[in-house]
């Protein structure tokens, strides 16, 4: 262990007690990404489209921030926004629903001392109805349950960008498996426990229906590690619907074009 009082920790490079995630998360991010009471972190991003910053407070996103906010945020969280390039990259909610149609979400499965998995949650919420949302899910050890899965909370994407085109390529090429399984009726209420079915931009549209969650997991391979990962893709459907779900083959074909458009952006 080294002492807390090391002429080591002098050095800017290596803050002290950089064995704690929080520590590290907050160097790495360049702010203290404080979380929320329900769930993700508050954080300043710069989009790369735009270049403009922006905030996130979990699920809610605030482009277009005045200079009075984003002096307030700036001085709230520690971070140096007479700098913007170095705050962490991410689509706002303006480019992201130009683009995409929807707000598109990249985060984590972090792997580190405290937990043993590692991988990438991918999210996308449609801007106008019926206010489908779409989640894919890769995990490492593939024998993990899919229950544990769907339980997991994701955290902020800290991976370098070229990780996450690797990533976003390998999903723009992946085959239909030959066999997948349906979501049962368990791993349906755990997702839905964790990550709600109704689209968060529907909160405002009264007519907006009720929605859950219906999906498919299944083993693959990633590339070009040719590691073992668990898969799963899941979207948002009327519950009279939910015998019958979208065909998987629709649901790639969805994430192959987002991940297409995805990674000319970043």
């Amino acid at each position: 262990m080294i002492p807390d009082d090391s002429p080591l920790f002098n050095n800017q490079s290596v803050p002290k007690h950089f064995d704690d995630g929080e520590v590290r998360l907050r160097f790495h991010l360049g702010q203290d990404a404080v979380p929320t009471l329900e769930g993700g972190r508050h954080l300043l991003y710069t989009c790369p489209v735009c270049q403009r910053p922006w905030y996130q407070a979990g699920r809610r996103h605030y482009p277009r921030l005045t200079g009075e906010q984003l002096i307030h945020l700036g001085t709230t969280f520690h971070a140096d926004i007479h700098a913007l390039s170095t705050l962490p990259r991410a689509l706002c909610a303006i480019c992201s629903t130009s683009y995409l149609d929807g707000l598109f979400t990249i985060e984590a499965y972090r792997r580190d001392a405290s937990c043993r998995y590692g991988g990438y949650h991918l999210l996308w919420e449609r801007a106008s109805p019926p206010y489908t949302a779409l989640v894919m899910m890769m995990c490492q050890p593939a024998s993990l349950p899919l229950r544990t899965l769907v339980s997991m909370e994701p955290d902020t994407l800290t991976a370098p960008i070229g990780d996450v085109r690797a990533w976003l390529a390998w999903l723009e090429t992946c085959l239909c498996p030959a066999a997948a399984r349906v979501y049962r009726e368990e791993e349906q209420y755990l997702l839905a426990r964790r990550l709600s079915p109704v689209n968060g931009l529907s909160r405002h549209d009264h007519n907006a229906e009720p929605r859950i969650w219906c999906g498919y997991a299944w083993r693959d391979n990633y590339q070009p590690s040719g590691e073992p990962v668990l898969v799963s893709l899941a979207v948002t459907t009327a519950p009279h619907a939910s015998f019958a779900p979208a065909p998987l083959a629709a649901l790639l074909n969805a994430w192959r074009l987002l991940a297409r458009t995805m990674r000319t952006v970043l």
